[in-house]
């Protein structure tokens, strides 16, 4: 019985005991703490209270506390009979239209006593939001580039700039907007502002053209700017000169004497520069090599005209003749234009005139076929004669051949992925008449490339309550085209748009032939909760949240051309999911912890008070 009386002691004795031993708390924080923070958004209206003093006592009108802000015209003030502190300026992160943080001290005064009043410090630390734009720098931007200007060279360095935080919110993404001629340009990568060529300039299709460029932050939603891009492209001396007609004829006059000028038919003998912004001047000449029997003898070329003369000779060679005329740049011989002169004395050597059964020829070659294979045959009539065979570009004998008897012949392997077709004049001679005909030689696509992914291992972390993110190695794609990959799956892109389904990230997939789509399918355990769009922007489905027994997703991500035989590529997929369903678990656990710890603190609270009562009694 003893033990009960001690306890029902200690239980009567302890109210009296205790109230003894609490000293006055007013103005004390109730957490124990020294200094009041707080943590507030930068867009936060003026006027809004920002959150409350946990201050020990009762400010109110017939309260035990008065409660002031030490500092006059300071960001903060506190309405009177609270405990309520409310902005009294604006803030900003960036400290353009306000300051970024507040630092006041609250003055706690205890009412009928003559202690001495609290300072109680207040810290207000402000965070980012969005609320600025990327800025262009130097915008709208000019440009002036060569036509010869190689895939991949710099155009020029476009920059922005955004005045938020280092963060997603300062991040910029630069981007060539989809339009007119938008696939000449484009930035080296989504986080380069350098330009570079995308394709090939042709000066005589384009000649100047505007592009307009996004830069874009990464916040939730994104800002961004526009501006425009003008592009002026430049000649260069990459093109032959060409006659106005491949073939001229001329009949002898019966008063011909040496030089006579001798009309052509189908008009003047003239030719052009082709580089349309140039216009080189051109001179003209004798063929050379192959032109005919005593040509050089029969006629003289005006070098500036190319009008043609007769000589003193002219009379006694045999006619029909031909006689090859060259026109070439000044400045640079290794442009030049070549045209066949046939000269005749009436219509007698019509029927001895050597001539294509064709106007064109074409052929279609796969980019595999080995050198050294005759891909067509210009067949000529009639051809009693030993023939020679000249092109108009002296480029033809790159990848090309043409034997004495008309078969073209291929000298070197094609690549489909450099040029899919060669188009060439070719003029058949005798020695005595010529004629002239077309080639056109297509290159078929052969599937040489499998699809290659950028990364041998994907791993993306996802966070369902807030925008998703990758990690910096599979964020940034740099020179992947992804304009080619395809969903496998039916309305794939739709069902995102109406569900809401989170965006994990981008699966980059290349395939060297150039023709070639890529389709992207998934596969493996969790294989129904992530899905791709066309692009290869993976998904998540939010529908699937609820149902989530894992934090890790496990996918295999197949790409699959379009070629003949197709082939295929597959890497793995990790994807780490936050916030959503999956973390219940853990939140829960977590949850349990706290309240055991919580229970254990209060027990052994009561057992030190029922000491201490024990104590002061003794």
């Amino acid at each position: 019985m003893a033990l009960p009386l001690w306890i029902a002691a200690l239980v009567i004795v302890a109210p009296s005991v205790w109230t003894q031993a609490i000293q006055d708390s007013r103005c004390y924080l109730m957490n124990g703490g020294a200094v009041e923070s707080f943590f507030i958004s930068e867009d936060t209206p003026v006027s809004s209270v920002i959150g409350t003093l946990s201050v020990n006592g009762d400010p109110s009108g017939e309260g035990d506390i008065a409660l002031s802000v030490s500092e006059r015209g300071a960001g903060l003030v506190i309405a009177p009979g609270t405990k309520n502190l409310t902005l009294a300026r604006a803030l900003d992160r960036e400290e353009q239209a306000g300051p970024s943080s507040l630092y006041v001290n609250v003055r706690c005064e205890r009412r009928h006593t003559t202690d001495p009043s609290f300072l109680i410090p207040v810290s207000v630390r402000v965070w980012d939001v969005n609320d600025n734009a990327p800025v262009w720098r130097g915008a709208p931007y000019r440009a002036r580039v060569s036509e010869l200007a190689a895939v991949g060279a710099r155009v020029l360095a476009a920059p922005a700039a955004d005045a938020d935080q280092p963060g997603p919110h300062a991040t910029v993404h630069y981007a060539v907007l989809p339009g007119p001629y938008s696939e000449y340009i484009g930035f080296a990568n989504e986080l380069d502002s350098m330009l570079v060529v995308k394709k090939p300039l042709d000066y005589e299709s384009v000649r100047n053209f505007t592009v307009r460029l996004r830069a874009q932050d990464q916040g939730a939603p994104p800002r961004y700017n526009d501006t425009e891009l003008y592009v002026q492209v430049l000649d260069a001396d990459d093109q032959n000169p060409k006659f106005t007609h491949d073939h001229y004829t001329a009949v002898l006059p019966d008063d011909m004497k040496e030089g006579t000028v001798l009309e052509t038919l189908p008009g003047p003998i003239s030719a052009e520069d082709q580089d349309a912004g140039i216009r080189a001047p051109l001179q003209y000449s004798l063929g050379g090599a192959g032109a005919g029997v005593g040509a050089g003898a029969g006629v003289t070329v005006e070098r500036d005209t190319g009008r043609v003369a007769a000589t003193s000779l002219l009379l006694d060679l045999d006619l029909p003749l031909t006689v090859v005329i060259k026109a070439t740049q000044v400045d640079n011989p290794d442009r030049y234009a070549l045209a066949a002169l046939e000269v005749s004395r009436g219509a007698r050597g019509a029927a001895r005139r050597v001539r294509f059964l064709r106007r064109e020829y074409a052929a279609r070659v796969r980019e595999d076929t080995a050198p050294g294979l005759a891909l067509l045959a210009l067949h000529t009539a009639p051809a009693q004669n030993p023939l020679q065979f000249y092109v108009s570009d002296k480029s033809f004998l790159d990848k090309f051949a043409i034997n004495g008897a008309g078969e073209v012949l291929l000298r070197r392997a094609l690549d489909y992925e450099t040029a899919q077709l060669y188009h060439y004049q070719v003029m058949v001679t005798d020695g005595l008449s010529n004629d002239t005909a077309s080639v056109n030689i297509s290159v078929i696509d052969v599937n040489e490339w499998e699809p290659r992914f950028r990364f041998p291992h994907y791993e993306f972390r996802v966070d369902v309550n807030s925008s998703p993110h990758t990690s910096p190695a599979q964020h940034h794609h740099l020179d992947f085209a992804s304009s080619g990959i395809r969903s496998v799956e039916e309305g794939a892109e739709e069902q995102g748009d109406a569900a809401g389904d989170v965006r994990v990230g981008r699966l980059d997939v290349h395939d060297g032939d150039g023709a070639d789509t890529v389709d992207i399918s998934l596969r493996g355990p969790d294989a129904e909760i992530l899905y791709v769009r066309e692009g290869g922007e993976l998904f998540l489905r939010r529908s699937a949240l609820s149902a989530l027994n894992s934090s890790v997703l496990h996918v295999v991500a197949t790409a699959v051309d379009s070629g003949t035989p197709p082939r295929q590529t597959s890497v793995p997929v990790s994807v780490h999911v936050s916030g959503g369903a999956a973390a219940g678990g853990e939140r829960g656990a977590r949850a349990a912890v706290l309240g055991g710890f919580a229970a254990a603190l209060a027990l052994l609270l009561l057992l030190v008070l029922v000491l201490l009562a024990y104590i002061c009694h003794a």
